[in-house]
């Protein structure tokens, strides 16, 4: 393998090895002033031009997932209370509650309530409930504030047309709990009354 050696003007010696390859390959410097890179250069991704190629996302990091993630499902077809799994919503900022077909085994006047581990009690529903009448509804949780605010619907009446008192249907929810919560690891649900659940299921999201 030949070399060739480059005197600095001052000290040293640069050496410019070439490699032992078959054939005649070329190599050709650029007509310019510059500085030719090796791998100990920084790349100025100014520099960087034309089509890049495709990169796999499997080698990023620092890059927080988007979109909600189901964290929990909750069966409410017995007892009076129905409490989460274990939860971790450090990185979340939001915390959506899904229910679908929730129902007591009888008449109640009592509300639907939620209570976060470390916090108190609060009416998740406006509304007393019959028995054989199923409740839908999305609450979306603010972690940082505390403040929630959703929408039920009845399957036996109620909806978007009810009696609307300062502003707010009879069917919206609304609401301020700060022990719902980044440091929450369980989330518990009941009536107020002690009714048992006979129907449904509640989904717990979070948003990041």
């Amino acid at each position: 393998m030949a070399s060739i050696k480059l005197t600095g003007d001052t000290s040293g010696v640069i050496t410019v090895s070439a490699p032992a390859a078959a054939g005649t390959n070329t190599l050709t410097l650029p007509a310019t002033t510059g500085t030719i890179l090796d791998t100990n250069s920084a790349l100025v991704s100014s520099k960087l031009t034309g089509a890049l190629p495709a990169i796999s996302g499997a080698a990023l990091t620092g890059i927080a997932s988007g979109g909600l993630t189901l964290l929990d499902t909750i069966n409410t077809t017995s007892g009076t209370t129905v409490t989460s799994t274990t939860l971790s919503l450090t990185d979340y900022k939001f915390v959506y509650i899904d229910l679908y077909s929730i129902s007591p085994a009888t008449n109640t006047t009592g509300y639907l309530r939620f209570t976060p581990n470390g916090g108190t009690g609060t009416y998740f529903t406006p509304t007393t409930i019959a028995s054989g009448v199923s409740q839908y509804g999305l609450i979306t949780h603010n972690l940082d504030s505390g403040f929630f605010f959703g929408g039920k619907r009845a399957g036996g009446g109620g909806g978007i047309n009810d009696t609307i008192r300062n502003g707010i249907h009879d069917s919206d929810s609304m609401g301020h709990n700060t022990g719902l919560s980044t440091a929450t690891t369980s989330i518990a649900f009941d009536y107020t009354s002690g009714e048992t659940f006979d129907n449904g299921v509640i989904r717990i999201y979070g948003l990041k």
